[in-house]
Formats: C-alpha cells, sequence, structure tokens
C-alpha cells in the first residue's frame, strides 16, 4: 500500500487509528500545532477517508491551525499524532499546503505578546481561580 492509498475510502465504517496512517507514527512535514494549512485546488477528490475529507472541507472555507484540526478530529476519537500523519499525508498528495509554521520555541524566544493574551484569556474564563491554585473565597 503506498502512501497515498492510505486516503482511499475504507470498506468498514470505523477504523483503527494505525489503519487511518497505515501504520506510520511520525508525520513526514513538522506540524507543530500552530501551523496554518489552506487546501489547494486539488483537493476534490471523493476517494478521502471522512477524517480526510473533513479537514480538507475546513481548510478549504478559510486557512485553519493544526491544533483546530485535532480539535474537531478529536470529537471523532483520532488521537492527535494521528491527525498530524493524515494532514502531513495530504501535503505529500498535494491537497493541503502548509501556509505558515513558527520556529519552534527554543529557535524564536518567547513571545511574550501571546503568553499575554493566553493569561487575559483565562482570567476572563475563570476569573475565581488564584494565580496560586484553588478559587478565591466567595
Amino acid at each position: 500500500m503506498g502512501r497515498g492509498d492510505v486516503w482511499l475510502r475504507p470498506a468498514v465504517s470505523e477504523v483503527r487509528p494505525y489503519g487511518l496512517t497505515g501504520g506510520r507514527t511520525e508525520p513526514t512535514h513538522p506540524l507543530p500545532l500552530e501551523s496554518v494549512l489552506t487546501a489547494t485546488a486539488a483537493t476534490a477528490r471523493p476517494d478521502l477517508v471522512p477524517a480526510a475529507a473533513l479537514a480538507v472541507d475546513l481548510c478549504a472555507q478559510e486557512p485553519r491551525t493544526v491544533a483546530e484540526l485535532v480539535g474537531v478530529l478529536r470529537t471523532w476519537d483520532v488521537p492527535v499524532q494521528v491527525v498530524k500523519v493524515l494532514l502531513s499525508d495530504l501535503i505529500d498528495v498535494g491537497g493541503l499546503e502548509l501556509v505558515a509554521a513558527r520556529e519552534s520555541a527554543a529557535g524564536a524566544g518567547t513571545d511574550t505578546d501571546l503568553l499575554m493574551r493566553v493569561l487575559s484569556g483565562m482570567r476572563k474564563k475563570w476569573p475565581d481561580v488564584r494565580p496560586g491554585g484553588g478559587y478565591a473565597a466567595a
């Protein structure tokens, strides 16, 4: 079975994660969760497995991060690493294109603006949580 063959729709309705990737556990492209993907013009393939077809459909609507796609496919019980392998395979066959990928945190330094926005969002969502853990007294 070639790499492109793993995208063919299986005969059974449920496939184990290793069946979706042909037993592979590592993507051919480094895909940090913040990487942005978009669909290419060559994405109209009726033979894609449902998880791959959904990823392509979502990326055709607008560019998506790997984290967004992982979040959607987790509702189908597809593990993170399997999603990365599937997305990497879609890049290899020309169905998806990697638009942007940030360098690793070790090489790029700390993005304090991003961290402050995350902290601000967490404080808005959970205003009762104290910095050291636990909840503020009511």
